[in-house]
């Protein structure tokens, strides 16, 4: 071999090997062969909902107001009798617990100290309160 043919050689050999190296293989997935594509007709779809579902418009004058926060509210006996018992959040003989209230913030919106309130409750563990507890509130 001469020494320009080994050069031309050695010239082809460096501009095959990023096209030999970009074709891969050796590991291929046995499950498909390379170059199939999936049948769409066998890939699973979303289904249309044959019926939607009704359309509800909200007259904004028919909304009611929620009431304020700390306002009791009366409830109807199943006697028929109206009793007014305390609403969660207002204060009465026991206090319900509701998001955010602390034996601090429960004391100020009832109008006691905060040690009353751990006074009357012994059991109270600030860390432990949950919404719908009940507390007893000192007179």
């Amino acid at each position: 071999m001469t020494p320009r043919t080994t050069l031309i050689a050695l010239v082809l050999a460096i501009l095959a090997a990023p096209a030999l190296a970009a074709c891969g293989g050796g590991d291929e997935d046995e499950g498909t062969a390379p170059g199939n594509l999936t049948n769409p007709r066998s890939v699973p779809t979303a289904t249309i909902n044959p019926s939607p579902s009704p359309v509800v418009i909200i007259d904004p004058n028919a909304i009611q107001p929620l009431p304020a926060m700390g306002t009791p509210q009366a409830t109807t006996a199943p006697s028929g009798e109206g009793t007014a018992t305390p609403a969660p959040g207002t204060c009465g003989p026991t206090y319900t617990v509701v998001s955010g209230d602390t034996p601090s913030a429960i004391a100020e919106k009832c109008g006691v100290t905060t040690q009353a309130i751990l006074d009357a409750n012994p059991g109270l563990d600030p860390r432990t309160m949950h919404i719908g507890d009940a507390v007893n509130i000192p007179q």
